[in-house]
């Protein structure tokens, strides 16, 4: 599988009253044409940050550090100015928006919305736009009946698959989904990933799919990332990560998700929550909250490094020559 993205050290940081603050710090990533890559971890770990970086759309008083490398084809898009940003939203990279109400204009209808998109960048005009649209709406499951219905007369589904024709209609070499399926209830996100699974099979989807829910990975991705304080700290194969998960976090994150077969069991909770990015812990920063801590870990900030064949994490269980043993 060829490479279509590749970011390097990419950092995001906010400047606040109490000083700067890193909500994505120094991530790597790579995604392969026809792949999808699932980025999952907590509320407040830098998942949307993390995005709204790589669609360029941070805002003041964010910004991405310099250094930051996004290679997309081969081209760096953090070296574009963001004047030429709009021209590649939508045609070389998508996002399908974590709440579809919100994204949609409540008095426009969708067709002419998602027909809106493909006129944004000079491909068709608007009566042979329109019909595009129309003809999206239709692969993503919209009847012909319900193509010119407004925002307010789709379901919370009917509104996701709109919003994944106006991502697609443009054909465009990426698509990042944050939350595609928040809110939806377990029959519509079933249908919904189904959906999104036949669009890389007949299209060839290249997607990133960020969540906090990792059953939601599970079904769909072909590559995980776990994310923690802005952190990559586990990365691998969707399969190896679920059944051998390394990092304390992901293994926690594992051990809460409800098991439907076998004895049923206790679930376990994470003590605590998110570290406050302005006030970081010493070490790792998962430290405070992990069962596996040893003394160490309030001394040395891991970093990410292969401890398996295919598979990556940030913990220094698996890292004895990042160890500073006390005397």
């Amino acid at each position: 599988m060829s490479t279509l993205l590749e970011v390097r050290g990419l950092s995001t940081v906010y400047h606040t009253s109490e000083g700067p603050v890193r909500a994505v710090d120094g991530v790597d990533l790579t995604v392969g044409r026809g792949e999808i890559l699932g980025v999952v971890g907590e509320s407040g770990s830098g998942k949307t940050t993390l995005v709204m970086s790589l669609m360029r759309l941070v805002k003041p008083p964010g910004r991405i550090l310099k250094g930051s490398e996004m290679l997309l084809d081969g081209e760096d898009l953090f070296r574009l100015p963001r004047s030429a940003m709009p021209a590649r939203r939508g045609r070389d990279l998508a996002l399908i928006p974590q709440s579809a109400m919100h994204a949609l204009n409540p008095v426009i209808p969708v067709d002419r919305q998602v027909a809106e998109a493909i006129t944004a960048h000079g491909e068709a005009r608007s009566k042979a736009a329109l019909r595009t649209a129309r003809d999206r709406l239709r692969e993503v499951g919209i009847s012909p009946e319900r193509c010119h219905a407004y925002p307010h007369e789709l379901s919370g589904g009917m509104r996701q698959r709109c919003v994944i024709a106006m991502a697609v209609a443009n054909e465009p070499k990426l698509v990042i989904a944050d939350e595609p399926v928040s809110g939806l209830d377990v029959v519509v996100q079933a249908r919904i990933l189904r959906l999104i699974s036949e669009l890389r099979e007949s299209r060839g989807l290249s997607m990133i799919l960020v969540s906090h829910d990792l059953t939601t990975v599970a079904k769909i991705c072909d590559r995980i990332m776990v994310m923690y304080a802005g952190r990559i700290v586990e990365a691998g194969e969707t399969r190896t990560v679920f059944e051998k998960p390394l990092h304390p976090y992901t293994r926690a994150l594992v051990e809460a998700i409800p098991q439907v077969r076998g004895p049923r069991q206790t679930l376990r909770a994470i003590p605590g929550g998110p570290p406050d990015l302005n006030h970081l812990p010493p070490g790792c920063n998962f430290q405070p909250r992990c069962p596996a801590a040893f003394a160490d870990c309030k001394v040395v900030d891991p970093s990410l490094e292969e401890a398996e064949p295919g598979k990556k994490v940030a913990c220094l269980l698996y890292h004895e020559d990042e160890r500073k043993l006390e005397a």
